[in-house]
Formats: C-alpha cells, structure tokens, sequence
C-alpha cells in the first residue's frame, strides 16, 4: 500500500511539474458532458473524451481542492475545475442529465457538477478515455469517476 501511495504522489508532482509549464487553463464557453466506455465501464467524460473526476474532500457546491497545496502545489494545479461559461449541455447515455449543473467558485467562474459535488479533470491524463487516476488518493481525498448511472466508480 506504501509503494503505491508513493508511486501516486510522484505521478501527481510530476503532473504538477508538466502543468506549471502549461498555460493557465481557460473556461469553456459552454461544456458537454458525455459517457465513454472505458475499461471501467462506461463513465462521464467532457467533450473531448476526458475522464472526469469527483474529490471525495468536497462538499456539495463545495469545491474544497482550490483551497489546498501540498509541498508546494497546488490542489487546482493537478486537477483543474471544470470551469465554463454558459450552462453545460448533456451528451446521450447519461441516466440523470438532470443531476448535471454548476456551482461558483471564489471569484465568479461557474464549475460543472454532477450531483452537487464539483467536476474535475486530470493534468496527468494525456489521452481521450485514460482512467489510470481514478480511485487515486491525493490532496486529503479520493478521486473517483463517475458511472454512467451516477454512481462512483472507484
């Protein structure tokens, strides 16, 4: 449990790391929420295909994440709110569209939520459909996916 605990805290310095050399993410005017079968079912992903994530530390409308940092990064740095604009739209497949909204964060962007709890992404997934990240534990919480029927997938 210790080596992997461990092999988990350096994918996310080195996330974090590639991500300061990264432009500061902009939000999007309006996002779509889809489903995508993945190796671990069919989960929620944003329209370009990526795995999106719940922290277990937050609360409903609560995005806990952007008030942390952990030897130096931070929380918001490795997993990115997903943040728009507009209200987001609901690709086919999801059981709930209803249960899809947004919350405010400290200084008025609008973050997408499933179920209240906010939604993020990964800095560390480089590709359409990686779910190497779920069940990751960082930042004082779990990070899950999400299943098609809203449930966590872990």
């Amino acid at each position: 449990m210790k080596r992997i605990q461990m092999l988990v805290a350096s994918l996310l310095i080195t996330g974090s790391c590639l991500a300061a050399l990264a432009a500061t993410p902009v939000a999007a005017s309006a996002a779509t929420i889809e489903v995508r079968e993945t190796s671990r079912g069919k989960i929620l992903v944003d329209e370009a295909g990526f795995t999106l994530y719940v922290f277990t530390a937050d609360k409903k409308h609560q995005d806990h994440c952007i008030t942390i940092e952990e030897n130096g990064v931070k929380c918001s740095t490795a997993w990115p709110p997903l943040e728009v604009t507009e209200a987001p739209t609901v690709g086919p497949g999801l059981k709930h569209p209803n249960r899809i909204s947004t919350t405010t964060l400290p200084g008025g962007a609008k973050q997408v939520t499933f179920k209240k709890k906010p939604l993020y992404t990964y800095i560390g997934d480089f590709m359409p459909g990686q779910v190497n990240y779920i069940g990751a534990l960082a930042f004082g919480g779990f990070w899950y996916g999400i299943s098609a029927r809203g449930m966590m997938v872990r």
